[in-house]
């Protein structure tokens, strides 16, 4: 009798394993679907294939709002073969203009054999006269209610047309995965924002706070991360954006950096000074006097000399140092001083997190300005503190005495 019942269970647990490895019920094969890698919003603009349909009957009721971009991934074994020293692409891409973004897609399904399924989406890039136009909410909707697309799908906008960023590409890459993976050089450089997902702006957007997304510009089959785009939470909508300088001291700001470097010139003789940041801190100090409200800014960073230019191949010693060190804080403290002054002034919008300090070190104070944040925050005095650890100094005949 046991020989029979652990014979059952040993069956039992078979067919469980069967179960697992046969993965969805509803799965296709991969040839027989559309892979989307990512999705580009603009402005409607038809293509001159979307008007060639159109004009031969391939239409339907429709109000143009929006132009979406599906990038497809093509399966290896549906490329074929390529001629000796040729590429040939891994993704196509195919645009549909409409008012709905749920309608668009399955529109594209009259324009091929394959069914778009979205679990393989990795980006959204949203164009600049689109996302100051209509709130981001709305634009995302969709995409946060589709069961097939993961909320992990990463938010980006773009100047200049959004389709343009998936248009092409160097050889043996794909425009959405090159996107994604940029994230991964934050630990050599600071001018890459965070990664910011759907589901992070979730909260945001709702709670009518104002938030950075990740700018990208293109140049013929490059592509570039170019400071960042401000979504104001007045509006939910684009309000501008900080330059490449300006990001890089909201990094320093919000000490969310996990490596790069910063470069100067000293003061005494003008010569290159570069330090290279091994890792950064910032904490903001909310202090409330009546009814009126000041922040202070601690940052600290640990790091080494990476470059240091002087003349005669003059030693890094006590007072060398000393100076680097305070050349280096003053430009670091400069630059932080440049992004908030544009925040305050110019987009009137809080992407620092400086009401989230004020909200966790003064609540009731928080409750009393938080549905006019940005304007309250756009008057508001701001001290700052900056102490770099300079911990080596790249050379052997460098000494610290």
């Amino acid at each position: 009798m046991k020989h029979l019942l652990k014979q059952g269970s040993s069956l039992s647990l078979l067919i469980v394993a069967c179960l697992l490895l046969s993965s969805c019920w509803s799965s296709s094969p991969i040839e027989d679907v559309n892979l989307e890698a990512g999705v580009a919003l603009d402005v409607a603009e038809e293509t001159e294939t979307e008007q060639d349909l159109a004009q031969k009957g391939g239409e339907y009721p429709k109000r143009n709002k929006v132009s979406c971009t599906y990038q497809f991934l093509i399966p290896q074994g549906a490329i074929g073969s390529k001629k000796e020293g040729a590429q040939s692409k891994n993704y196509y891409n195919a645009t549909q203009t409409g008012d709905s973004i749920f309608e668009a897609v399955r529109e594209l399904s009259l324009r091929s054999n394959r069914l778009p399924i979205g679990h393989h989406l990795k980006t959204i890039v949203i164009g600049e006269e689109l996302a100051r136009t209509t709130k981001l909410s709305e634009l995302i909707e969709f995409f946060s209610r589709d069961n097939d697309i993961r909320p992990s799908v990463l938010l980006f906008i773009s100047k200049g047309k959004a389709r343009e960023v998936f248009r092409d590409s160097l050889p043996g890459q794909t425009p959405a995965f090159v996107l994604n993976g940029t994230f991964n050089n934050r630990r050599r450089i600071t001018r890459i924002w965070e990664p910011v997902s759907m589901a992070k702006v979730v909260g945001p957007l709702h709670g009518h706070t104002s938030f950075a997304l990740q700018n990208v510009v293109v140049s013929g089959k490059e592509t570039k991360f170019s400071g960042v785009a401000v979504i104001k939470g007045s509006t939910g909508k684009l309000g501008g954006f900080l330059d490449e300088a300006e990001l890089d001291g909201l990094v320093w700001l919000t000490g969310k950096g996990e490596g790069g470097s910063v470069k100067t010139y000293s003061s005494d003789n003008n010569k290159l000074v570069t330090y290279e940041i091994t890792g950064m801190d910032s904490k903001i100090k909310a202090s409330v006097n009546g009814d009126k409200i000041a922040f202070h800014v601690l940052i600290e960073s640990k790091g080494r000399i990476a470059e240091a230019y002087f003349a005669g191949g003059e030693r890094l010693v006590g007072g060398t140092i000393r100076k680097a060190r305070e050349t280096l804080e003053k430009k670091v403290q400069d630059m932080v001083k440049n992004t908030v002054r544009k925040m305050q002034h110019e987009l009137q919008a809080d992407v620092a997190g400086f009401g989230k300090s004020l909200q966790i070190q003064h609540p009731s104070v928080w409750n009393k300005v938080k549905t006019n944040w940005d304007t309250v925050f756009s008057s508001v005095p701001i001290t700052y503190e900056v102490k770099l650890n300079i911990e080596d100094y790249g050379a052997s005949s460098t000494t610290s005495d």
